[in-house]
């Protein structure tokens, strides 16, 4: 699981780089003939609402992160966009033991990283030993029943000690051992993870911190060529920011639209908008007082949890920041698909109820003793004074903090709202000086990933190590059936168990689900070849495999024998694409005679055609 930005849009930049020797070609334009493709170097800009926080896989986890990792690093088996079924990836072939613990991998012929060097059986091994004996986070829990050996160069068996619902598919990405065998495991935490060395189709070539980050096609990736040459990601702080970017042509596609402009965005005909469901919720997080730090103690209550949940009107948040555009929160999402979620009777939920909430905790004795407003501890010794941390750069959390305060202080609950980035708000988290927080999740397919986050070993117990319980909360029945639905074949079985979960997490309160909420992206319409992630529901760009790279190009460019997508090749010539506001074309014709431009001995022309015009979350 990830976390989640959430924010605004795209727009479209062009840039077509001709050089020739001027004794050789003539640049210029024909009346009435097509253009012929120019060699250009295709530029795929995304505008992103939210930074990279790590790409080193022991502590990465936003969805930029991953959005990045999906890019650079191949895995053994990959997710199908269908239906997230299992299909080759860097394994060719596999199949299983009779008792279904051993599997046996066949890596394709001639796999080789980005530098050269050989991508083998060994780089599999060390991509689960590592992880597993140094217990990198969500990884850890994902490897430890795992025991690897390399047969050959292209062959791995991977044992299980228990039944493994995830196999064939191992959920992680396989690592070049030879650059991260550099780094030992007390500089890990360190470091930073930009090496420019890869197994996917594009690998990081640039990052400018708090700008953009680039990536250059992999000239050693095994699959389909992808159309774009690079693809560069540039960060914008405002939601206005970034739909201006895409309207004026500074970028082509965005990760997301806030919802106060999506009505905007949808009245330009020159954008594609498409909104994509892949489980994404938002969430105030509760210190339960089970890690570290100095969370007020009446948090450790479950009463009070239950009393903040009470006091939020869930309908009120729908409306006012997703402009309707979402389903107030009951439990937390798995998965991506809504299969795993329980229903939760009306009677059992913990709906927006400020008198309810007030019964609770006068109740449980924490009454105002001094007639300030404010409730006390029920020995007298603390007043309910909480501290709610948002993230500076998160408009939606700024506003659920106007809504939120006022309604804990109708139940006696005094709020200080403390402004973080998202990098001080993980490290805050992690040394467990906070009461509440707001943030979000965006679920794997399968919902180990996201159920794994709250076990018990997810507590962070080193300030400077934070693990992703966020909630510092510890259940020792959520561990048990967590390690039962971690080992259950049987599917329908297994989803009880993961319904049985969720029961225990909501009943316990250490989550407020806000909302639910859809992922709202654009494009620029002149863009095409774009994959979702499962089919038809699923978002385009910044899913669980990102394949969307591998296909999109502008519509000037004709598609390719083999493209994922099932595009039919056309012919060599291609429509010709739209006159920018000189009005000249962008697909002027290099050829040989036809008026030659001279400078230097060499000819350069560079078109540019203008655009089209919360969150880990």
């Amino acid at each position: 699981m990830a976390r989640t930005p959430r924010t605004t849009h795209a727009a479209r930049r062009r840039t077509a780089t001709i050089v020739a020797l001027a004794a050789a070609i003539g640049l210029g334009a024909v009346a009435g003939a097509r253009p012929v493709p120019a060699q250009e170097q295709l530029t795929f800009t995304v505008g992103v609402s939210q930074e990279i926080d790590s790409l080193n896989m022991s502590v990465g986890l936003l969805v930029v992160d991953y959005e990045v990792w999906n890019l650079q690093y191949a895995a053994l088996v990959e997710l199908s966009d269908e239906d997230f079924s299992a299909e080759p990836g860097l394994a060719e072939k596999w199949e299983s033991s009779d008792d279904g613990l051993t599997w046996t991998y066949t890596l394709r012929e001639g796999l080789q990283w980005s530098d050269g060097e050989p991508l083998t059986a060994d780089d599999v091994v060390y991509s689960i030993e590592r992880p597993r004996d140094e217990e990198w986070g969500t990884w850890y829990e994902t490897v430890k029943n795992l025991e690897a050996t390399a047969v050959d160069d292209r062959t791995i068996e991977v044992t299980s000690s228990v039944p493994d619902p995830k196999l064939p598919a191992l959920g992680i990405y396989v690592l070049p051992e030879h650059v991260y065998e550099k780094v030992s495991a007390d500089d890990l935490p360190s470091y930073k993870g930009e090496d420019p060395v890869g197994s996917g189709p594009f690998v990081l070539s640039e990052h400018k911190p708090g700008e953009s980050w680039r990536m250059e096609k992999n000239p050693n990736w095994y699959g389909f060529e992808p159309y774009v040459d690079e693809i560069i990601f540039r960060y914008f702080a405002a939601p206005d920011q970034l739909l201006a970017a895409l309207e004026n042509g500074e970028v082509d596609a965005i990760d997301s639209v806030d919802e106060d402009l999506i009505d905007q965005t949808e009245k330009n005909d020159d954008l594609v908008v498409v909104e994509g469901s892949q489980g994404g919720f938002s969430h105030v997080g509760i210190n339960t007082g089970d890690g570290l730090g100095d969370g007020h103690p009446a948090l450790a209550d479950r009463v009070v949890r239950q009393a903040i949940n009470r006091a939020i009107d869930r309908e009120v948040l729908v409306e006012e920041i997703l402009a309707g555009r979402g389903t107030p929160g009951v439990t937390m999402a798995a998965a991506y698909s809504p299969l795993w979620e329980p229903e939760i009777p009306l009677d059992d939920q913990l709906t927006f109820d400020p008198d309810a909430a007030n019964a609770m905790l006068d109740d449980a004795g924490y009454d105002d003793t001094d007639g300030d407003g404010i409730r006390e501890m029920p020995d007298g010794s603390r007043p309910l004074e909480f501290r709610l941390h948002i993230r500076a750069d998160s408009k939606a959390d700024q506003e659920k903090a106007e809504f939120i305060v006022p309604w804990l202080n109708d139940i006696g609950i005094d709020t200080e709202v403390l402004v973080a980035t998202e990098d001080e708000l993980t490290a805050i988290l992690g040394r467990g000086e906070f009461d509440m927080f707001t943030w979000g999740w965006v679920p794997f397919a399968d919902p180990s990933g996201m159920l794994s986050s709250l076990i018990c070993d997810q507590v962070t117990v080193v300030a400077d190590e934070p693990l992703y319980n966020d909630a510092n909360w510890c259940n020792e029945d959520y561990d048990r059936l967590y390690e039962q639905q971690n080992q259950e074949l049987d599917h329908d079985r297994r989803v009880e168990q993961v319904h049985e979960m969720l029961r225990i997490h909501y009943d316990d309160a250490a989550y407020v689900v806000l909302f639910k909420y859809s992922d709202v992206m654009a494009h620029a319409k002149d863009w095409t070849g774009f994959v979702r992630q499962p089919a038809e529901t699923g978002p385009e760009l910044f899913n669980n495999s990102s394949h969307s790279y591998l296909t999109i190009r502008p519509d000037f460019v004709a598609a390719r024998d083999g493209d994922p997508t099932g595009a039919a090749p056309t012919d060599t010539t291609v429509a010709e694409p739209a006159s920018d506001d000189s009005g000249t074309s962008t697909g002027l014709i290099v050829g040989i005679g036809v008026g030659v431009l001279v400078l230097a001995g060499i000819v350069v022309m560079v078109m540019r055609g203008r655009g089209r015009g919360d969150e880990r979350e």
